[in-house]
């Protein structure tokens, strides 16, 4: 059964004078130990926008106690602790009431004492104002309630009234049969009695929560053509079975209606007490309001794969059918709220659900769905390649050759993006760069990032020796950047060759020759770079020295010899002689004493092509010479005893007084002697040598020393 707020509404009354917005009430008690009994009170209240005031329930409500013959006993004022709502069961799945209908209910609970007695007790509530566009009620007169209960006298017994099950279908559908089932249930077993029954009038417009008075309670006014037994415009009209308290009508006529209820208990044959219900009912006009709605594909669900889920949006169904639109069988299938079911093959297919199988209401819709796989884009990332050197991309997924396929490729400034299942890009910087693929088909989109990587090419130098001799090694290097492994190949040309990065290498043949040296990368970005040389080196032949020296042997008397050059291929000639250097090739050569002299001949041809060749002369013979007197007395000249002496290998002077002591000792022939301070005279020297060759000699003399 559809439940919907309700349209006819129980409101309860406030305490402002002119509150109109009483929908009904009913009572009744249960006897509890002793002479204890629990009255509970229900009301029932509007709270649709024609509650203006926006009215609320009492805080309290006020119950008089009479006996059974009118007198009053006593009053109680029990609070209520919750406002519930009051829903609605219209008869008809396929229909709902209007969404403005709003009704609440408040239960007031109170436990007093009665004791036994022969009357009984009659207990009561009174309070105004019904709405006063009541259709079955005078216009502009406003009525009041009265929701009262008896307890039967001590004779009876101890009793609980009967109380209804269910709360009263207060909204009703124009022009549709209404069925509801408003039997009720008494504690004691006693047997029930159902009947329609004029309501009591209450409160006033001037006293709105008055302390009930006495029984008996006059009912309402009912307007023309109303009455207890035909209360509503209807055909056939309200009726109640007094037995079941099943209550039937068919409404032709909109518009509110007051209405009484009253059951009625009886044991032994005898009436104990009588329940009755105060309610209003509402006749509107009913929407049918079931609508199939399939929620429409997503576009991530589009490419998701054979499995689809389905999405159930209909309004107000309750059951369901769904047919998944495969051809050629009856088994696709469900009767779930929201399925799910799997297609054997991609495709288009037309869904269907009924909300309501079977219903008067059943509502139909269609929806197309599209069964892809995901497109699951990808591509195998490129080899490293050079700078400049085109990648082939090619796009792989679940798509047809017709599928929109985007690529980026990292900075607009490093690669142009292309398009296409099959693309090629050229990279201009070197770097790992972002690849974006991404496919559209079917209406879906999918996206792949890897990347691709572009290696810089080889950047090579070169460096060799440019000139040298036959038999000289030459130096050569070369020099590759790259981001792989790089591998060399000279060619000399000479028919040398190398895989070296660095070598030396020696010509035997004189020349000019070219130079080819090539770097390679094998890996990453595979490049050749290659550099000619032409001429680059120079080859001289090496010099042949060669010379001659005459005479070979010389008389320190006669020093002089000829140096005769007989080098060949020289360009530049050098001599060492003595700690002499000279230039020409040949020349005459004056030794200035005896001895064992080296002449080295260096020779030059092309760029430091040199050869050497060194011989000896032996200038024999010697000269000596000392003075007769010196005179040390500062002056600068002849201050010391100095003999001349040339060609001594070996030399060894001693210089003694007139007595034979020895004043001085040297070996040097350049050192002489200053007196040491000795008196005048005259002094004895003795000198030792030995000629550059096996001839020694000695000389004993004297000199004399003035001052």
């Amino acid at each position: 059964m559809i439940r919907v707020i309700l349209l006819v509404l129980f409101t309860s009354v406030s305490a402002v004078c002119s509150a109109t917005h009483v929908l009904g009430g009913e009572m009744y008690y249960d006897k509890l130990a002793g002479n204890q009994y629990r009255v509970t009170l229900r009301m029932f209240r509007d709270c649709s926008a024609n509650n203006a005031n926006g009215t609320l329930f009492d805080a309290q409500a006020t119950m008089a106690i009479y006996d059974g013959d009118g007198v009053f006993q006593f009053t109680t004022s029990p609070s209520f602790t919750v406002e519930n709502d009051v829903v609605v069961e219209l008869n008809s799945p396929c229909l709902q009431a209007p969404p403005t209908i709003c009704a609440t209910w408040a239960e007031y609970v109170a436990v007093i004492d009665l004791p036994p007695n022969a009357t009984g007790y009659v207990i009561s509530y009174q309070r105004c104002c019904r709405t006063p566009s009541t259709t079955n009620l005078p216009a502009g007169v406003l009525q009041g309630l009265t929701c009262t209960v008896q307890v039967p006298p001590a004779s009876a017994g101890n009793n609980s009234s009967p109380r209804f099950n269910g709360y009263p279908p207060v909204a009703m559908c124009f022009g549709q049969d209404m069925v509801f089932d408003h039997s009720a249930t008494d504690p004691d077993g006693d047997v029930l009695v159902y009947d329609l029954f004029s309501p009591y009038a209450g409160g006033t417009a001037a006293d709105p929560a008055p302390v009930a008075g006495p029984p008996p309670y006059a009912p309402i006014v009912w307007a023309a053509g109303y009455d207890s037994s035909d209360p509503m415009d209807a055909d056939p009209g309200l009726a109640i079975d007094p037995i079941t308290g099943e209550l039937t009508v068919h409404p032709t006529l909109l518009g509110s209606y007051a209405v009484g209820v009253r059951v009625r208990e009886f044991r032994n044959g005898e009436l104990l007490s009588a329940s009755i219900r105060d309610v209003r009912f509402d006749v509107v006009a009913c929407d049918a309001f079931i609508a199939s709605v399939i929620a429409d594909q997503t576009v991530e669900d589009r490419c998701s794969g054979l499995t689809m889920p389905f999405t159930n949006e209909s309004i107000n169904g309750q059951i369901w059918h769904w047919d998944f639109g495969v051809a050629g069988t009856t088994a696709d299938t469900s009767d779930l709220m929201d399925p799910e079911w799997t297609y054997a093959d991609t495709g288009t297919y037309t869904i269907t659900l009924i909300a309501n199988p079977g219903w008067p209401c059943a509502d139909t819709s269609t929806s197309q769905f599209a069964i892809h796989y995901p497109l699951d884009p990808g591509f195998i990332r490129p080899p490293i390649a050079c700078v400049d050197a085109p990648m082939t991309f090619l796009a792989e997924g679940r798509f047809t050759p017709l599928v929109d396929a985007m690529w980026s490729f990292g900075p607009d400034d490093v690669a142009i993006s292309g398009s296409g299942v099959q693309t090629t890009t050229v990279f201009n910087e070197p770097g790992t760069f972002p690849v974006l693929l991404t496919v559209q088909e079917f209406g879906c989109e999918a996206s792949y990032l890897d990347s691709a990587t572009a290696y810089p090419r080889i950047v090579l130098d070169v460096v060799t020796d440019t000139a040298g001799c036959v038999g000289t090694p030459f130096g050569f290097a070369a020099m590759g950047e790259a981001w792989t492994p790089v591998s060399y190949a000279w060619d000399l040309g000479d028919g040398s060759t190398s895989l070296e990065a660095e070598l030396a290498h020696v010509y035997i043949e004189a020349g000019s020759f070219d130079v080819v040296v090539s770097a390679n990368t094998s890996s990453g970005c595979v490049d050749t770079r290659t550099i000619m040389l032409p001429d680059q080196v120079q080859v001289f032949p090496e010099p042949i020295a060669e010379f001659t020296v005459y005479p070979n042997e010389v008389s320190l008397l006669d020093p002089v010899v000829e140096i005769t050059d007989h080098a060949q291929g020289a360009v530049a000639w050098t001599y060492q002689v003595d700690g002499d250097r000279l230039t020409e090739p040949s020349f005459s050569y004056e030794f200035e004493d005896a001895g064992w002299y080296d002449i080295t001949q260096t020779v030059t041809s092309g760029t430091d092509c040199e050869a050497s060749i060194t011989h000896t002369v032996h200038v024999s013979d010697h000269l000596f010479y000392a003075p007769s007197a010196f005179t040390p007395d500062g002056d600068g000249v002849n201050d010391t005893f100095l003999p001349v002496v040339l060609g001594a290998r070996l030399y060894d002077l001693v210089i003694v007084d007139r007595w034979g002591v020895e004043r001085f000792h040297t070996t040097d022939p350049k050192e002489g002697w200053g007196g040491d301070g000795l008196p005048q005279g005259m002094y004895g020297y003795k000198v030792r040598l030995s000629e550059f060759g096996p001839m020694s000699k000695e000389y004993i003399g004297h000199f004399t020393l003035l001052r």
